[in-house]
């Protein structure tokens, strides 16, 4: 009972890291993808 408990928890953890992680990549595109924009002068 005890390692199922900890092998859930740990799944949780990464699936917490990797949504993080996405969100973190997908924010930075954003910005990165508007500085572009802004300096060729299309945005």
């Amino acid at each position: 009972m005890n390692k199922d408990k900890s092998q859930i928890r740990t799944e949780e953890a990464q699936r917490g890291i990797s949504l993080e992680t996405i969100i973190a990549v997908g924010v930075f595109g954003w910005m990165a993808l508007g500085v572009v924009m802004m300096g060729l002068g299309i945005w």
